[in-house]
């Protein structure tokens, strides 16, 4: 054998251990110990935003209150969002995949601490409560809360959309 053809069979060795080296981390890193057999675990436990935040409805006279908890560590955004891109937190009636807005007076929030630019971002944090007006939900409707959790680490989940219990959390 010549010299350049055995250093690109080398080479080619190489590239060929180190793809099947990556390829057994990847797969170890997808799939957990406990994965079902021929499938790969869905990781839900820390990235669904309803995992830390639930909903809570209290009626006061006429009107009610649809209070937020909201697991230690994690925040909310406000409504309105502080910026464009953020989602805001938002009370609506939801029927068959389809949303009505109800009247409600969303709290300003509190400084997160986190500016952007110029902007201070404004979350809502345990215990936030939203004062809501006129609620009428008719059969087959339901209460519902959009949110998208974040924690205090600055890492953010898809939002999520919780239900609202109208047992005391």
């Amino acid at each position: 054998m010549n010299r350049p053809f055995r250093y690109r069979l080398g080479a080619l060795a190489t590239v060929v251990i180190v793809a099947g080296a990556a390829l057994l981390i990847a797969d170890k890193l997808r799939a957990p110990a406990d994965a079902p057999a021929g499938g790969t675990a869905a990781y839900t436990e820390f990235a669904n935003s309803a995992n830390h935040v639930k909903a809570s409805l209290a009626r006061t006279g006429q009107d009610e209150v649809v209070t937020l908890h909201i697991g230690s560590g994690w925040h909310v955004n406000a409504n309105p969002a502080s910026l464009g891109n953020l989602i805001p937190s938002a009370v609506f009636i939801e029927h068959d995949g389809k949303e009505r807005s109800v009247q409600a007076d969303y709290p300003a929030g509190m400084s997160s601490g986190i500016k952007i630019g110029a902007t201070d971002i404004r979350v809502y944090e345990d215990g936030t409560r939203i004062p809501v007006h006129q609620l009428k939900i008719d059969a087959g409707e339901r209460l519902v809360v959009r949110v998208q959790a974040c924690n205090d680490q600055g890492i953010c989940l898809a939002p999520a959309t919780i239900s609202v219990s109208e047992d005391q959390i």
